[in-house]
């Protein structure tokens, strides 16, 4: 149904024209990087044309981080071990680098030297909205890029990381690099529970006795599954994890954002997942692997939620 959307989305723009939203949702990256190059300002900026772009004004937006991803590996010393690809999504970048940086200082402590793959975005967004060509144009450079080593590629936001293992193979037919880069990208939660399963990776007890309640990512359950989530979850010790029965959160990416379907998004999240949140008790820790998922549980259950990779930070190797 996605690959439909986007292909029936795409011969209606060369018909009718790109809508004004639709090119920036198409730009997400940029609009990332120069929010977050000029914050605090572009946050107010940002709240300001929401309304004109047909975004929501009852829900917020991210917020641009001047201290992103970027900056701070950049003054990080150099470490040993073996290469692993770091994909820096945009949001993870610009929008929520606590993440990312959980998620470098958990590979270095597994024995893993991170470079960041901080340029360029996958494409992602542009599939969503139909601008294949521009999205045909960011798989090609990221190939490039991707192709250049041998050493495993690992996202932290399921909806970026498997476009290389799914949507590439459609969108760039006959380049056989496409199926190695594929082959190499897998979720960070694999790698961090191999790495504590052979004893690089050693977990302490700060989150005994706590609940986790985890919630999947729409393109994750849809291509792999969150069985290696909730594995890496169930590693840490004393631990009780358990996946909420939820199909959407109802974000969708930028649905959720766009005024028409505020209403709806909302509606979704209240099926399961915010009745799900409200029954557990004010101490269960939330989890939740995709950027919107956290989002929606923010706005629409007013608690916090965590990407796994965070809690497992909190717990690594302490007491």
């Amino acid at each position: 149904m996605a690959a439909l959307k986007s292909e029936t989305l795409h011969q209606y723009h060369s018909v009718h024209g790109v809508p004004l939203r639709a090119r920036l949702f198409g730009a997400i990256r940029t609009l990332n990087r120069l929010g977050s190059a000029t914050a605090p300002l572009s946050n107010w900026l940002a709240g300001a044309v929401r309304g004109p772009l047909g975004l929501s004004r009852r829900r917020p937006l991210p917020r641009f981080r001047r201290d992103n991803l970027v900056r701070w590996h950049a003054r990080r010393p150099g470490s040993t071990g073996r290469e692993v690809i770091l994909l820096a999504d945009s949001f993870t970048t610009y929008s929520e680098p606590g993440i990312g940086r959980a998620a470098v200082e958990l590979l270095e402590r597994a024995g893993y030297r991170v470079r960041l793959a901080a340029e360029g975005c996958c494409g992602r967004s542009s599939i969503s909205k139909g601008l294949l060509d521009q999205a045909k144009a960011m798989a090609a450079a990221m190939v490039d890029r991707l192709a250049a080593t041998d050493a495993p590629i690992v996202g932290l936001e399921p909806s970026c990381l498997l476009t290389l293992k799914d949507e590439y193979a459609a969108l760039l037919p006959g380049d056989p690099r496409v199926a190695a880069v594929a082959a190499r990208a897998r979720l960070i939660p694999e790698l961090l529970t191999e790495a504590i399963d052979d004893g690089s990776l050693v977990l302490g007890e700060a989150l005994r006795g706590r609940r986790i309640l985890l919630h999947g990512h729409c393109h994750e359950k849809a291509v792999v599954g969150t069985a290696a989530t909730r594995a890496l979850l169930s590693r840490i010790p004393g631990a009780e994890v358990e996946e909420i029965d939820a199909g959407c959160c109802g974000m969708a990416g930028s649905f959720g954002f766009e005024a028409e379907h505020y209403d709806l998004s909302m509606k979704i999240g209240g099926l399961r997942l915010f009745p799900a949140i409200a029954a557990s008790s004010p101490d269960t820790l939330l989890a939740a692997t995709g950027v919107s998922c956290r989002q929606q549980v923010a706005h629409g259950a007013g608690r916090a939620a965590r990407h796994p990779v965070e809690l497992v930070h909190q717990a690594a190797d302490r007491p």
